[in-house]
């Protein structure tokens, strides 16, 4: 994970001297393209989580709790689009990785059986906030949080012959972002609103925030057998998100000509701009929706009620790699 941090402080820095001449209309129209690239990848970076091995629906009292982690691909293009666009190079970091930029995660995770019914629930939970993460790096202040939860029903339970087949449906969101310090960004000084408002905001020395948020719809099928202490497994899944993603700065605002907060804010949205905007920072989304399909699987190991998983995923759509592992224990 703290790779990931730097990769993107690395990012920041070949951003930072373009923004010193941004207007708003470029800046949403950059957003905007960068938003609908990555709408195929943030959905998928949602999956993380509850993707254990064994497919066969256990009803109650069986229960699993454990920690899952893991990382997906978001393709470079999405990057490369958006240097193009402020017409700056990207570091060999980003472009000569030849797997696109990581994005990680981790959730807490659970299943229990419910009674009298043949289906299963899960639910994860993953939180980091800028006070956990300053343990990354001095440079770097991090919010995070993914939950979700699935239903799951069998189609084939499995025997001694047959593997087990179950199909789930579930919900996901994943909101972040990343205020980045970042050295060199002294002569950043402004962002002419025109032609929204006659209007500069002016601020100092600030960090720079890069922000994202999606709510995802998935579903899954997936197969599993288990042979004495392994249980090869693999599935297929499609997940469908809503998604928006974004940039600013973080950095005490002052407003040219008698602007406010409140009357900046208002007329931005009135323009149709989806912004945050405060006294310490402004940042700008795009809104972008689109759905993939990914090829998952792997094998646990399982020493009585401990199990121990190992996961790949292909996203068909973006052809991204992810990879997950989960310990937990399962009765």
């Amino acid at each position: 994970m703290k790779k990931f941090f730097i990769i993107l402080i690395i990012l920041m820095v070949g951003v930072s001297g373009v923004f010193a001449v941004v207007d708003i209309t470029t800046m949403e129209d950059s957003f905007s393209t960068f938003s609908s690239d990555v709408a195929e990848s943030l959905p998928f970076a949602s999956t993380i989580g509850l993707n254990w091995s064994d497919a066969k629906v256990r009803g109650f009292p069986h229960f699993g709790v454990g920690l899952s982690v893991g990382a997906v691909m978001i393709p470079e293009d999405a990057f490369v689009a958006l240097a193009d666009s402020f017409n700056f190079s990207l570091p060999s970091a980003i472009t000569d990785s030849g797997y696109g930029v990581p994005f990680p995660a981790y959730v807490i995770d659970a299943r229990i059986g419910i009674p009298f019914l043949p289906i299963d629930i899960g639910a994860k939970l993953g939180v980091l906030t800028p006070e956990m993460s300053a343990s990354l790096s001095s440079d770097v202040a991090v919010d995070y949080t993914l939950v979700g939860f699935d239903i799951r029903t069998p189609i084939i339970k499995g025997n001694l012959v047959l593997p087990a087949i179950s199909l789930s449906a579930g919900y996901n969101y994943l909101s972040g972002g990343v205020n980045a310090s970042v050295a060199g960004v002294g002569d950043l000084s402004s962002i002419d609103l025109n032609p929204v408002l006659d209007t500069v905001l002016s601020y100092t020395d600030p960090d720079i925030r890069f922000a994202w948020e999606t709510h995802t719809i998935d579903f899954k099928l997936q197969v599993s057998k288990s042979l004495l202490i392994i249980t090869p497994y693999a599935g297929l899944g499609y997940n469908y998100g809503w998604s928006k993603a974004g940039g600013g700065i973080s950095s005490d605002i002052a407003y040219s000509k008698g602007e406010t907060e409140a009357s900046v804010r208002k007329a931005l949205e009135d323009a149709g701009y989806d912004v945050e905007l405060s006294n310490t920072g402004f940042t700008i989304f795009s809104e972008a929706a689109g759905g993939s399909f990914r090829a998952f699987g792997g094998l646990s190991v399982n020493l009585f009620i401990l199990k121990l998983d190992l996961n790949a995923m292909y996203n068909i759509s973006t052809q991204s790699l992810g990879a997950s592992a989960n310990v937990r224990i399962a009765f």
